[in-house]
């Protein structure tokens, strides 16, 4: 009969096709990272941006490179903005005149500067009568003359910027770029036009950059730029002119892979300056390694201006001219600070290039991180086989931390390496293959107790997992205070589909969600914890619950083959004001209990998650009061059975919740459960209990 297999022909079926499991995980998981999609770029991205939290680069406290502020008191000294060229020209040659060795301009001057009797009305400028009073009167010659002079007597950098117009021929640049290899112009980031200066400043000048960044698609500053194409030139951008006119050398260069290299002819690989070589992205940018904030690095021009700045805090450095001004700052996010001056992150890029503290992300990096996370995806595998979930829990943990610690050590070198993929593969991989062996002790648990036993401990080691995804700590911050959260999941057997969680997007606002995936068991773990950690990935974006929803069920429907789907229940409280934004996907369990002793009852706004491709999910807005509770739940509460097959409902439900509306979250929800246990009397576990209450305490 078929049925009465050898136990040897058996397991031989089992291990082929865990190993055609492990297989097809590795694989999909290598053909996602070569596809890179933009969540996954994003991940690596805030894997790196934490690096650079944990080990900020060290800067040299000399500061070689000094930001020459117009702040709020240069210009109540001075003037608004702009100031004259003539003042213009006095701050260079001031600076010049304490040793700087280059002054740079983090601004252009496109238009010529209105003269006193520009002010007079053209028809009466041009009257016979007056045009003789203004030569006789006019005896100083043209500001922009005086500062092309100042410009011109000294090393000075001025900046254009590059636009998707063109606006008649690019401006000449100070510089030939020679490029080594095939097609280097082409892998640039390019511009059609530019914005310039005055000719006769452009003239003058000593040297001429780009100030355009290109940041990623969260608006994070993470690289600048070395070289751009604008036409079909390249240009060097601010921080490479900045470098060349402080070397006093005339030659820059660009270098592409060309045959030979580790990646083919994929890109820019070097930018030298001089003889310096510096290596890029392959469109020729270089990673900032940014240090913290300090507001010794700048000086206000109005100090320069009136002489009181120590000159030996400019001796032959590098003068960056910028501004701070309300009204006039540029204003960009890095990975250390939500908020910085485009002219500090100018000046923090030729610090560390002058210091040769690069960050590199070589050609190499993405083909060693495949492999690596192949073999350790196998050995993990193989512990999973022969030595059961304990063991290899053990060993893949013992990878993670390998993972993490190599990324650090490497970004402590100056070197790139991506540890989130490695991670989420093996994470795969193991929950992939732990599944297929439950699965398969499941079907023989009555003639092989041995297997039983091993599924058994496999499973709660899946169960530890799974209750790691669960928040433990009460976010912290400033306004710790002002909210009193607590959540609680009961799963209905080892491993269940509901999930909640608490979060911190920002000092003042607080995420909380809550979710129910269909099914049970494994199968409803493995999607809860896709579901889970993609929508606190894009929550992290500070965009709004609907939108949450919409960009999650986007990721989750596209390959959702198994038709599997999930509701939730995703809320922003700003713990400043008050107010809640929430949005739900099929999820209808939640209520909103005022200190008035009402009980408002949040219903579904759109389907649940993972039906449907393209759902725009809309967001509410509830004003909290000090007092107000939200109460999130799944209908593992509202749908329990007692032993007469009567449901807890919504009703006992609402009555409960208001017989204790004064009670902290923590009482609440225990409260809340216990009466579910009460209400059963023994009666089986049929659903996942999920509860979380959130109070605002104004």
């Amino acid at each position: 009969m078929a049925q009465q297999r050898r136990p040897r022909d058996r397991w031989m079926s089992v291990r082929t096709a865990y190993t055609l499991i492990i297989l097809i995980v590795l694989t999909a998981y290598v053909g996602l990272r070569q596809a890179d999609p933009a969540f996954m770029a994003r991940l690596r991205l805030l894997g790196f941006d934490i690096l650079q939290q944990l080990h900020p680069r060290i800067p040299d406290h000399n500061y070689p490179v000094r930001i020459i502020d117009v702040d709020d008191a240069s210009i109540k000294s001075f003037g608004k903005w702009p100031w004259s060229r003539q003042l213009l020209a006095r701050l260079v040659d001031k600076l010049f005149s304490m040793g700087v060795r280059v002054v740079v301009f983090d601004m252009v001057f496109p238009e010529a500067s209105l003269e006193p009797f520009d002010q007079i009305p053209e028809p009466l400028r041009n009257s016979d009568e007056v045009r003789a009073v203004i030569e006789k009167l006019r005896t100083s010659e043209p500001a922009d003359e005086t500062f092309a002079k100042a410009i011109s007597a000294h090393p000075t950098v001025l900046g254009i910027i590059g636009t998707s117009q063109t606006s008649g021929p690019p401006p000449k640049s100070k510089v030939s770029i020679a490029t080594i290899g095939k097609d280097v112009v082409s892998f640039a980031r390019g511009f059609s036009g530019a914005s310039s200066n005055l000719p006769a400043l452009e003239k003058a000048a000593a040297g001429i950059g780009l100030l355009n960044w290109f940041p990623d698609q969260d608006q994070i500053l993470r690289r600048i730029p070395l070289v751009v194409r604008l036409s079909d030139k390249l240009y060097p951008s601010l921080v490479a002119e900045t470098l060349r006119v402080s070397k006093r050398t005339k030659s820059m260069s660009a270098r592409s892979a060309g045959e030979g290299g580790f990646a083919g002819d994929r890109g820019i690989t070097s930018v030298g300056i001089g003889d310096t070589p510096i290596s890029t992205d392959a469109d020729g940018q270089v990673w900032l390694w940014f240090s913290t904030h300090d507001p010794k690095r700048s000086i206000s021009a109005a100090a320069v201006l009136e002489d009181r700045a120590p000159a030996e805090a400019f001796n032959q450095r590098i003068a960056i001219i910028g501004t701070s001004a309300p009204g006039l700052l540029d204003l960009r996010a890095t990975p250390l600070d939500p908020v910085i001056s485009g002219v500090e992150i100018n000046a923090q890029a030729i610090e560390q290039l002058l210091a040769n503290r690069q960050l590199i992300r070589p050609d190499y990096a993405v083909g060693m991180e495949i492999v690596l996370t192949v073999v350790s995806g196998f050995v993990l595998a193989v512990v999973v086989y022969l030595s059961g979930a304990g063991m290899a829990a053990i060993v893949g943990f013992a990878s993670v931390c390998t993972f993490l610690l190599g990324a650090y050590w490497a970004f402590f070198s100056g070197i790139l390496i991506d540890a989130v993929f490695p991670i989420m593969t093996t994470s795969a991989a193991y929950i992939f293959g732990t599944g297929y062996l439950y699965y398969e002790a499941e079907r023989e648990r009555d003639g092989n107790r041995e297997a039983l036993q091993r599924i058994a401990r496999e499973m709660e080691s899946a169960a530890q997992i799974q209750r790691t995804f669960l928040p433990n700590d009460i976010p912290t911050g400033p306004h710790a205070a002002k909210f009193d959260i607590y959540g609680l999941m009961k799963p209905a057997k080892t491993v269940g589909g509901d999930f909640y969680d608490y979060f911190l997007i920002n000092d003042r606002k607080l995420g909380f969600a809550v979710g129910d995936v269909s099914g049970k068991g494994v199968p409803a773990a493995l999607f809860m914890s896709v579901s889970r950690t993609v929508l606190r990935t894009i929550a992290f974006e500070d965009v709004e619950p609907g939108l949450a929803l919409s960009k999650t069920n986007a990721i989750l429907a596209r390959d959702n083959t198994e038709g599997m789907f999930v509701t939730i229940f995703y809320a922003v409280l700003d713990l400043e004001t008050g107010q809640v934004l929430f949005s739900s996907a099929g999820h209808d369990d939640a209520l909103l209990i005022t200190d008035a002793s009402n009980c408002e009852a949040l219903n579904f706004m759109g389907p649940a998650i993972g039906l449907f491709d393209a759902v725009e999910y809309p967001t509410a807005m509830r004003k909290l009061a000090a007092g107000d509770t939200m109460l999130l739940l799944t209908d593992g509460i509202t749908e329990a059975f007692n032993i007469d097959g009567r449901v807890f409902g919504v009703d006992r439900l609402i009555k409960s919740s208001r017989n204790r509306k004064f009670a902290s979250a923590t009482e609440l929800v225990n409260s809340i459960t216990d009466d579910v246990t009460r209400f059963a009397d023994g009666n089986e576990q049929s659903d996942d209990i999920t509860c979380i209450a959130v109070r605002f305490n104004g």
